[in-house]
């Protein structure tokens, strides 16, 4: 299965300690929206982000849910580089 560089952006939340964009690899685009800028460490569940280890949803509110994420078609992944779910590069704006 191809794989593809997807440039995810938000503009749901603007503030200080928010994600506003990421670079991710996956199959399709509706697969990238529910990748999170910080990788597989964190889930979607349906109604908000979690973290995968302990279920705990402290500091989730850095990110829009998938739905209101833009997903824009950048490339072709290089096959054996990168794996699905993976974050090349994402924007963190510190506070």
């Amino acid at each position: 299965m191809k794989l593809f560089l997807w440039k995810l952006s938000q503009d749901e939340n603007n503030d200080y300690e928010t994600y506003d964009s990421a670079v991710v690899v996956s199959h399709s685009q509706e697969a990238a929206a529910m990748i999170h800028p910080l990788g597989d460490k964190i889930e979607w569940n349906g109604t908000d982000w979690r973290w995968a280890d302990d279920g705990s949803d402290f500091g989730m509110d850095n990110w829009s849910p998938p739905g209101q994420v833009q997903v824009v078609l950048v490339g072709e992944a290089t096959q054996g580089l990168l794996t699905e779910g993976d974050v090349v590069c994402s924007s963190y704006n510190a506070g």
